[in-house]
């Protein structure tokens, strides 16, 4: 555990990895290529250096597991490099477990992440839980667990991170999870609170693994607050710019201004997707809540219940409600609230987007804001009520909607009862492992599903069976060699069996096809040396995928009935009762 020394300051085991982001080519606003470089300290006997090329994505965890996955299928999928970690799931023992955890780097020791491959990332709240929560207070922040909420005061915070030494960590922030419209009052609160947590956050931690006592900086994302308001939004970024005096000063020194110790920005967009459903004739228990399936929020200038405003003296700026306007009636779109938040803030730092929900969204944040790092949330929850991706960017030729106009889906229901005798692999848009060509123009899918791998060496399970198998490591013949694809009537039945292999095969496949996605904007973006001219030609390739593609994602509505009618005739007695008086009740 970290210890707490006299002078205020926490030492920790070793130094932290550094982070930096160097931007290729790209402006304020508009598609941007880059790279993410982490580099560990010397004395780390992993890879010193893990550089992930942006854009690109980072994927969520359950209790520290990939949904689906186990850890040979998270080595296997080589499109994933960035791991983020919700700690709120571990609250409910004091103190959490994974503070235990010993070494130079318990975080990834203790969820079995190589640290010479991953970028393993720490934050309270799982970004993709748009839940109503209780709200936050002046000195702590409500987290969910598997025994109710708990509170996390800052301290709590800082202490998790220093002992759990993740490469990334994210600051807390007041967010409300409430349907909007919130009122000035709160936004100023919730301006106020980030500042101060992410202020305390950034007190420097001493290193004692040096011989002398040298402070040793966080890798800092900061969640920018202001909700759907954007002078809120802009009020929060100046806040970051501002310069420290006085014991504001003292406590982040050498930091002049807030921003000079973070390392990214973050936008959480499970909060913006929250909207007041009307009220219902039959009995909903969704507590008057539902996500909304557009970018567009609504809200009007309605007040809500005021909480105490926090005490301006021990934040670390003073920001005073007049310098948010008052809400409007107009609703600012997703893209306005983020150019909102960054038009203060420096060019050259990372942007991350969680909660997005289309391969749409992610091209348009790109084209119109520049963000750099997407979460594959949506990409595992397709997977979760049986939709396998089927998309390519750019679009090819051979892709061009039909003659009655109508646009491809981005994926298959395997649920659907079509696919019972579908014989064929996953995506129309890739090909094999087992079918590529040196010539073609198509690409390969690589995942696990699409090109699997037969096994063509031994496996050791101790050293007799190496020494058994000698011949076989001296020889150098084996080569990998593909297996043929699963296909869908494969998957359909696994889905319909309710085999977990089913959901695996799918997540593998869905991340392959997001990578994908991403690795086509990159290559367009940096294959063209006239910056403007890569831009345009970037433009419309996103026009013409939002023209073939289905924007309105009709699939994964069909699919979520699918799956629900398959879950509820799961069970035999008691279960198949439960599950017949859920879906009368549905």
């Amino acid at each position: 555990m970290a210890q707490t020394q006299p002078g205020g300051g926490q030492r920790v085991g070793s130094r932290f990895p550094k982070l930096t982001f160097i931007l290729d080519q790209g402006k304020q606003f508009g598609p941007r290529v880059g790279r993410l470089c982490l580099t560990r300290p010397s004395n780390t006997p992993s890879n010193h250096l893990i550089d992930i090329p942006t854009p690109n994505f980072l994927i969520g965890t359950s209790r520290g597991v990939i949904p689906h996955f186990s850890r040979d299928h998270v080595h296997s999928a080589n499109g994933i490099s960035w791991i983020n970690v919700s700690f709120e799931s571990f609250l409910e023992q004091t103190p959490p477990v994974p503070t235990y955890q010993t070494g130079s780097q318990p975080l990834h020791d203790f969820f079995g992440f190589d640290s010479s491959r991953y970028i393993v990332s720490l934050s309270l709240r799982d970004p993709l839980d748009a839940r109503e929560m209780p709200p936050n207070g002046n000195s702590y922040v409500s987290a969910s667990c598997m025994r109710g909420v708990r509170k996390v005061t800052p301290a709590d915070w800082r202490s998790y991170v220093l002992t759990m030494q993740p490469d990334i960590a994210f600051a807390l922030s007041d967010t409300p999870f409430t349907a909007a419209p919130h009122s000035q009052k709160r936004m100023t609160k919730s301006i106020e609170r980030s500042a101060a947590w992410l202020a305390d956050l950034l007190r420097p931690a001493m290193d004692d693994s040096s011989t002398e006592s040298t402070p040793t900086a966080l890798n800092v994302f900061v969640h920018m607050a202001g909700g759907t308001s954007t002078s809120a939004r802009r009020a929060f970024s100046h806040s970051l710019m501002e310069t420290l005096h006085g014991l504001e000063a003292d406590a982040v020194k050498p930091l002049l201004c807030l921003d000079e110790g973070v390392a990214g920005y973050a936008f959480d967009l499970a909060a913006l997707h929250v909207r007041p459903t009307p009220p219902s004739t039959h009995d909903d228990k969704g507590g008057g809540i539902e996500i909304a399936e557009s970018s567009l929020i609504l809200q009007n200038s309605e007040s809500l219940a005021q909480a105490p405003t926090p005490n301006a003296a021990h934040t670390p700026t003073s920001l005073s409600s007049s310098m948010i306007e008052p809400l409007s009636f107009l609703s600012p779109t997703l893209d306005e609230l983020l150019r909102a938040s960054l038009d203060p803030l420096p060019i050259a730092k990372p942007r991350l987007v969680t909660d997005v929900r289309s391969p749409h969204e992610i091209l348009r944040l790109i084209r119109d804001v520049g963000v750099d790092v997407f979460d594959a949330g949506w990409a595992v929850k397709a997977a979760d009520i049986g939709v396998a991706l089927d998309f390519i960017f750019p679009v090819p030729s051979s892709h061009d909607s039909g003659p009655d106009h109508r646009k491809r889906d981005i994926g298959h229901n395997l649920y659907d009862a079509k696919y019972a005798h579908d014989f064929v692999r996953l995506s129309d848009a890739f090909l094999a492992g087992r079918d590529r060509a040196s010539l073609s123009q198509t690409p390969v899918c690589p995942c696990a599903a699409c090109s699997p791998v037969a096994i063509t060496s031994p496996l050791y399970h101790s050293k007799v069976d190496v020494q058994s198998h000698q011949a076989h490591l001296d020889d150098g013949t084996s080569q990998e060699q593909f297996s043929p694809p699963f296909t869908r009537a494969y998957l359909h039945h696994l889905l319909h069996t309710h085999e977990m292999s089913a959901h695996t095969l799918l997540v593998a496949h869905n991340v392959a096809v997001l990578d994908a996605l991403l690795t086509g904007v990159r290559t367009i973006l940096s294959g063209h040396v006239d910056q403007h001219e890569a831009v345009a030609i970037f433009s419309r390739e996103v026009t013409k995928f939002e023209e073939v593609y289905d924007g309105d994602m009709s699939v994964f509505h069909t699919a979520r009935e699918n799956w629900k009618d398959v879950k509820h005739a799961r069970g035999k007695g008691r279960l198949a009762r439960e599950a017949q008086k859920d879906k009368e009740v549905r």
